[in-house]
């Protein structure tokens, strides 16, 4: 188990290495140096059973409850690379002012965001499908940090996460102990966790990659690190990830075919 624990860690870190360098990679982050950032709210455009299957409300609260989790935990690893992130309570209060909807926020003019309430860039991550396979629960993800300053993409990543479940003989789901720990902390059903589990792990791993804060004193230095591919594929197993490249066919064959 540490061999398999070992060989996947070295994994990620070559990973992280043989691609562009961040100074490449980011270089309008270096240029502009953002420290402010708004989290839009989360949007979902996976295909919904709510609409088609109401009384199925235990998958319902299953990717409800996933992406609020995700909602949540986005401003962690930000705040940890040294940027200021907008607080909940103000970030509603601009996410009912702000009359842009999801799709203009992605690509229209934000430079009038950035002079009335002087932040830097938006955070905006999409849910476009979320798929169950023999136990495997995947996430088509979609991150984008859009400067209101250039309207530029300050980063945007695909990400192909999957939640590895080992089955038993007959084929059905194992209660792993990082699932069952996780469930009891949050006081959710295991299907619940295991998708909001996976949430925060991509969150820690997308945010990983973009470089420090301006106000961080390691700025400079950090421009030669390497950097993720665009297109990702994230696989969490009990105990640590699997991250690899992913072409872009691949990811929108998963995603939207």
């Amino acid at each position: 188990m540490k061999r398999t624990i070992i060989a996947l860690v070295t994994l990620i870190v070559i990973c992280g290495c043989n691609g562009e360098k961040k100074i490449n990679s980011y270089s309008d982050i270096y240029s502009e140096k953002p420290t402010t950032i708004y989290v839009a709210p989360i949007n979902d455009n996976a295909e919904r059973k709510v609409e088609k299957y109401p009384s199925d409300i235990e998958y319902n609260n299953e990717l409800n409850t996933a992406k609020a989790f995700l909602y949540q935990t986005l401003a962690s690893p930000l705040t940890k690379k040294g940027y200021y992130v907008i607080g909940p309570v103000a970030s509603e209060a601009i996410a009912q002012n702000i009359s842009m909807t999801y799709k203009q926020l992605r690509s229209s003019d934000l430079r009038q965001i950035n002079k009335e309430y002087g932040i830097d860039a938006v955070m905006l991550v999409t849910i476009h499908k979320w798929k169950d396979e023999n136990g495997k629960k995947t996430a088509f993800m979609e991150y984008q940090l859009r400067s209101t300053k250039t309207n530029v993409d300050l980063l945007h990543t695909w990400v192909m996460a999957t939640k590895q479940v080992s089955t038993n003989l007959k084929g059905d789901p194992i209660k792993l102990k990082n699932d069952t720990k996780f469930a009891k902390q949050y006081d959710m059903d295991n299907g619940t966790a295991q998708r909001s589990f996976l949430m925060e792990k991509v969150n820690d791993y997308v945010m990983r990659d973009l470089p420090l804060s301006s106000m961080r004193r390691q700025f400079e230095n950090d421009k030669y690190r390497g950097a993720n591919p665009t297109y990702i594929k994230y696989v969490w197993f009990d105990g640590g990830a699997d991250v690899q490249d992913c072409s872009a066919e691949e990811y929108e064959a998963g995603a939207f075919l």
